[in-house]
This record gives C-alpha cells, sequence and structure tokens, in this order.
C-alpha cells in the first residue's frame, strides 16, 4: 500500500496566495527576492495596490486568507509577521484611504462653526 507524505506548506507560495490569491511558483525567502518573483509574475507592486483597491470597493477582505493548516504549519505568528513585512516593504499596509470631497460649507455649517463658548473670548 503507498501512502503519500501530505504535502508541506510553502512560506512564499502562501505569503504570494495571501497578497494575490493566487497559488504561485514562488520560491524565495528573503522579502525583496520574493517581491521581485512576484512582479516577474505580473504582481508587481501597482498590481497588487490596484487588487487591493478593487477588494476594498467591494467590501472582500485583503490580504487574501490563506488556508489554517497551512498557517498553523508555517506558524502563525511567523506568517503574519513576515505578511506584515512584505506588505510593509511593498507599501501596502493599512487601508486605502477614502478621498475626502471638498465643499463650501452652506450657511448653516458656517452659523455653527463660527458659534463660540463664552469662555473662548
Amino acid at each position: 500500500m503507498s501512502r503519500t507524505a501530505p504535502r508541506l506548506a510553502s512560506e512564499a507560495v502562501e505569503l504570494g496566495r495571501a497578497l494575490t490569491g493566487e497559488e504561485l511558483p514562488l520560491t524565495a525567502t528573503e522579502p525583496a527576492a520574493l517581491v521581485a518573483e512576484l512582479a516577474t509574475l505580473g504582481w508587481d507592486r501597482s498590481q497588487l495596490a490596484n487588487l487591493r483597491v478593487q477588494r476594498q470597493a467591494t467590501r472582500q477582505p485583503w490580504p487574501f486568507a490563506v488556508p489554517i493548516e497551512s498557517r498553523r504549519e508555517l506558524g502563525f505568528a511567523r506568517f503574519d509577521a513576515k505578511l506584515a513585512g512584505l506588505r510593509g516593504l511593498l507599501g501596502l499596509s493599512g487601508q486605502q484611504s477614502a478621498v475626502q470631497g471638498t465643499r463650501a460649507w452652506g450657511d448653516a455649517e458656517r452659523r455653527l462653526a463660527a458659534d463660540r463658548p463664552p469662555h473662548w473670548g
């Protein structure tokens, strides 16, 4: 009877999955090398930023979920720290801030802004 050994999770592949949602043939162990590998596969910083914006616009999570078994095998804290470092290197930390609209205040808003308590002088 032939038993196949369970496939061990690859840290590079799982980091790539978290960023792109795809299983890519990544092998780099250093963050800068992993960024370069991603770029050669069509996932440069601007592509990843566009993907992040699309996901956030449709209220979907980004980075993508990585199977719990893989994260457990790689070590939760280690994986999360590597992903955070990679996102920082790419300039994709945190959520994209919303664009603030600008418009002139109306009469009521100007009155409220001008209304100061007596102790303000």
